[in-house]
């Protein structure tokens, strides 16, 4: 049963400065719930480590388990990590295990783009972010990085406005998006910039929420 890759995943009109760089600031950790139909089925948790040289490391695990009967029956994990310098992406890589299909994944950024390996296939891309969704420049972008195996993804966005979500046991405002294209997603992020909430459709018609707690 396969319902949910969270990291699925251009010339660039727009700045790639992050929203981290253009504030000044690291943001903490963030750990969101994934739930499924309202179910908790796993968790998505980001980490962000600054360096002395302008530079930021960005960790990202996705742990998932869908279970029938107390039955597994779906398993997504994803570990990944970002290299960034001076609010571009120099690094990244991550190894993906998608309900028994396996990705490996390593790209380089430099001289205006990125060389991706993706499970084995090279590619020279033109520089854009990666589809890991917590740099709310994101919904600046045309085209966005998959994690999983390296490809780019077309996109749209959408600006719907002001909204609140709930995090942990309090409500937040924050303003609302809705990516289509070759990755569909609704997305929230508060006045920090912060993500603070995502939302899709699985593969199954299921409902796939990532709360922040």
């Amino acid at each position: 049963m396969r319902f949910v890759a969270f990291l699925t995943p251009l010339a660039l009109s727009l700045s790639l400065t992050t929203g981290v760089a253009i504030a000044g600031t690291t943001p903490g950790p963030l750990d969101f719930t994934v739930l499924r139909n309202g179910e908790a089925v796993g968790a998505h948790h980001l980490r962000f480590q600054p360096t002395s040289d302008n530079g930021l490391q960005v960790s990202v695990d996705t742990n998932v388990v869908v279970k029938m009967a107390m039955i597994p029956v779906y398993r997504f994990e994803h570990h990944g990590h970002e290299t960034w310098k001076d609010g571009r992406l120099v690094a990244l890589a991550s190894e993906t295990n998608d309900d028994g299909t396996h990705h490996v994944l390593k790209v380089d950024g430099g001289d205006g783009g990125l060389s991706v390996n993706g499970d084995g296939k090279t590619a020279r891309l033109a520089e854009t972010l990666p589809a890991s969704l917590w740099n709310d420049e994101t919904v600046k972008q045309s085209t966005l990085l998959n994690t999983l195996d390296g490809h780019a993804m077309a996109v749209r966005i959408a600006d719907l406005g002001a909204d609140r979500v709930a995090v942990g046991n309090h409500m937040v405002a924050a303003h609302h998006y809705a990516m289509t294209g070759d990755l569909s997603r609704e997305l929230w992020y508060d006045a920090s910039g912060t993500l603070v909430q995502v939302r899709f459709k699985a593969k199954d018609d299921s409902d796939i929420q990532y709360v922040l707690r």
